[in-house]
């Protein structure tokens, strides 16, 4: 019986570590495609990009790519999982503190724009005029479904009747937002993250704020 449980803690070891080398490896594979994409983006832009641009760049086989992903767009969006997952805790963070009330909530955008310059390059070949607008219609969603829930919960706490329906004021603000961020990265950040969530913090407190307003008729 000893020497049956040993053989089979020793399996189970064995399993593991395999489990362990195999995690790693695809890891690896996985990584060197996303940094392979991205580089061919910034050098080349994302529709002049191929599958096969991105194997011969990251040295993998063909079969091995489709073992992970259909194709490029879905390398591309698997590849900004991880850096849109950081931008919403970072975000939820923010949402959740005492800042919050201070501001108005606006202050979310700083954390955008911070996010972005301290990730530019990946911002760039993602959201920049290289990127295709792929990962731009999924930013627009995610920041859609934020400030839609921000702008909700302010009416129903303030009594705010608005002056334009909600969804409008959400798909304008995040519309702005993203285009200015393009903007910004594409012509090489030209302004501070601080100075650019200011600047437009001015612009949407004389325009989206107004909307808001607890008298509509005024």
């Amino acid at each position: 019986m000893a020497h049956s449980f040993d053989c089979e803690r020793s399996s189970n070891i064995v399993r593991k570590v395999t489990n362990v080398s195999e995690d790693r490896r695809v890891r690896r594979t996985r990584r060197l495609l996303h940094e392979a994409l991205v580089a061919l983006i910034l050098e080349k832009g994302y529709d002049q990009v191929t599958v096969q641009d991105v194997l011969d760049r990251a040295d993998i086989g063909r079969a091995t790519f489709y073992a992970h992903f259909r194709d490029k767009d879905d390398l591309l969006v698997s590849g900004a999982q991880e850096i849109r997952e950081s931008l919403r805790q970072q975000m939820a963070t923010f949402i959740a503190g005492p800042a919050r009330e201070t501001d108005g909530g606006m202050g979310v955008t700083r954390i955008l724009f911070e996010h972005a310059e301290a990730h530019r390059s990946l911002y760039r070949a993602l959201i920049g005029k290289r990127g295709g607008g792929v990962l731009f219609r999924h930013a627009h969603q995610d920041l859609s479904v934020l400030f839609r829930e921000h702008f909700e919960e302010a009416i129903a706490v303030r009594g705010i009747q608005p002056a334009v329906p909600v969804e409008v004021v959400v798909q304008f603000l995040v519309s702005a937002l993203l285009s200015l961020v393009a903007w910004w990265l594409d012509n090489d950040l030209p302004f501070s993250a601080e100075e650019m969530n200011r600047m437009f913090q001015r612009l949407m407190r004389s325009g989206v704020m107004g909307t808001l307003r607890k008298d509509a008729s005024a």
